[in-house]
């Protein structure tokens, strides 16, 4: 029993540590996807500029371009510059969140006839509140049929991004890679 008690704080510990992100998508009623084959990026800058600075560097532009691209190459799509069927483009938006926390841990003691008993007039434990600052952080991929322009897929993914020096890259690559789930493959598994 404590082995299981003992897991079961671990396992959620770890759920509260791992960065929280609601991922959605939506493709237009009655379109094929599985007609398109080749893909480019949208060559209009159609990037938000509501976002911060990191986010709407040059570089990180890049790495989302080339996370996008890299994704749809592996799902079976080829990539070209001329008469492509699918164009993508994206945009960020950054807001600042808070998150308010309240315990008592007054529900964690036993209760009972022991010394932190309230019968005894042991003072109360009040109330923690724990407040945190963040920012949220949405990336939305929309991706075009060239020919008629239609939006035909949209996907999206909302939540707390992890600036870090180190893995900055792999970041974005992972948040582009679950952004694009939904996106249907081309390749038979």
């Amino acid at each position: 029993m404590k082995n299981l008690i003992g897991i079961i704080l671990l396992i959620s510990s770890l759920w509260s540590c791992s960065p929280r992100f609601r991922v959605g998508s939506d493709s237009a009623p009655g379109v094929d996807l599985s007609k398109y084959q080749t893909f480019r990026k949208d060559p209009r800058n159609l990037f938000t500029k509501r976002s911060n600075a990191i986010l709407n560097s040059e570089l990180t532009k890049k790495r989302i371009d080339y996370s996008i691209g890299k994704e749809l190459a592996a799902k079976g799509y080829e990539l070209t510059d001329q008469n492509a069927d699918l164009v993508f483009s994206y945009q960020t938006e950054v807001k600042q969140k808070q998150e308010v926390n309240q315990s008592n841990p007054n529900m964690m003691m036993p209760m009972g006839w022991g010394y932190y008993n309230w019968r005894w007039g042991a003072p109360m434990m009040q109330n923690q509140t724990t407040v945190r600052n963040y920012e949220e952080t949405t990336l939305i991929i929309d991706i075009r049929d060239l020919k008629t322009g239609e939006l035909v897929w949209q996907g999206w993914i909302i939540g707390e991004l992890k600036y870090s020096e180190t893995r900055w890259a792999e970041s974005i690559e992972a948040t582009v890679k679950r952004a694009l789930a939904s996106f249907p493959s081309k390749k038979k598994e």
